[in-house]
């Protein structure tokens, strides 16, 4: 009987062990667990500031390219007034030329 009992006793003191060990194996699991979420978390940050600032970039050049059009067209634009401009002031020298014109064979006659 003293065999049974002593056999019982080694198997309640392995079995302490191994709920010790099982509660030590949960405790690092679960620290694991905590420093992998927190490295997640840090790599969404990282990831998230490294797309804003593309982004921001992206913003600046589109920004910048369409000022250059912008710029462009409006060049573009003053010239095409500046060219008609000088068409109408030479259409209406022809005119004041042709009115001028006019009026003295009008008080010659």
């Amino acid at each position: 009987m003293l065999v049974v009992l002593e056999a019982f006793k080694a198997i309640k003191e392995k079995h302490l062990e191994a709920k010790k060990i099982i509660e030590e194996a949960m405790a690092q699991a679960e620290k694991l667990k905590n420093e992998i979420e927190q490295k997640g978390i840090i790599a969404y940050e990282e990831a998230y500031r490294t797309a804003l600032n593309q982004a921001k970039r992206k913003a600046i050049a589109l920004k910048r390219k369409a000022e250059e059009e912008a710029e462009y067209e409006l060049k573009k634009f003053l010239a095409k007034a500046e060219d008609q401009a000088k068409r109408i002031e030479i259409e209406a020298s022809k005119n004041f030329n042709t009115a001028v014109n006019s009026v003295l064979n009008m008080v010659l006659q």
